[in-house]
Parts: structure tokens; C-alpha cells; sequence
């Protein structure tokens, strides 16, 4: 992906934003399976070409800063935090995902999120609860 600068925002937003998620050949994130195929095939065939300003990205800001300084804290015994897991789901094709943190008591999966109001007014929240299914789904796979 492309990014551009077009407000000329500091050289620290446009490092933030290159921070791009790498497509690798039969795998697949967690979050890329909440798109629909077609924007996935879309995405991966021309992800090279794809142009984006990092003015449209500061909110990815405020979601790394809040998981970074949540990753910094302490968890239980119980708890496993910033977990990275692939399974393979066929045919040599992989599902792979970073959830937040498993609580192995209780065997809940959380995964942090800030979101819009507009989010929240709505209680669209659909998304969230089938990326927890599926890393459910992946914690039981392993």
C-alpha cells in the first residue's frame, strides 16, 4: 500500500502508518475473514497500487497507543496477553491472529478496541463479536 502525506503531517504519523500488515501466500488474518472475499482478493491482488494519506490513519494512532499501554501492564497467572496464533484451516491455507488477552480460568478471549461514537450509538458491534468467535474457534484448534 501506497501511503501518502498530502497535509504534510511530522515524519513520526507516516512511520506509524507504514506499519502495514504483510500478505503472505495461503494465510489469512483474523480480520481480513470480517471482509467480504471479494475486497480480500481485491486488496491482496492490488494491494501494491492501493494509495492512502496517513491524515485518513490517525486513528490508528489511538488504537496502537491504547493497546500499547495496555500490553505494558501486568496480567494474571491465568491470563495469556498478545498472543500471535495460526492454524491451519485446509489445504495448506492458514488462519493466523493477535488476540489481546485469554483469561484460561474462565476461557474468555478479550480483544481491546476504541471505536467511533457513531459505533456506539448504533451498538454495530457484529464485527467484534465474530472476531472473539473466531479466535475461540483458533484457541480450541491448538
Amino acid at each position: 500500500m501506497k501511503i501518502t502525506n498530502k497535509y504534510n503531517l511530522p515524519q513520526s504519523f507516516l512511520e506509524m502508518a507504514k506499519s502495514d500488515y504483510q500478505y503472505k501466500d495461503k494465510q489469512y488474518s483474523v480480520t481480513s475473514m470480517l471482509k467480504g472475499y471479494k475486497e480480500n482478493i481485491l486488496k491482496r491482488r492490488y494491494h501494491n497500487e492501493i494509495e492512502k494519506d496517513v491524515a485518513d490513519m490517525v486513528w490508528l494512532l489511538f488504537g496502537t497507543a491504547v493497546h500499547s499501554i495496555l500490553e505494558n501492564q501486568n496480567e494474571k497467572d491465568i491470563e495469556l496477553k498478545e498472543e500471535y496464533i495460526k492454524v491451519e484451516i485446509f489445504d495448506d491455507y492458514k488462519l493466523s491472529g493477535l488476540f489481546d488477552l485469554y483469561n484460561s480460568e474462565t476461557k474468555t478471549v478479550i480483544d481491546y478496541k476504541t471505536t467511533s461514537i457513531w459505533k456506539a450509538i448504533y451498538g454495530d458491534y457484529d464485527d467484534y463479536r465474530k472476531q472473539l468467535l473466531i479466535y475461540a474457534w483458533m484457541l480450541q484448534q491448538i
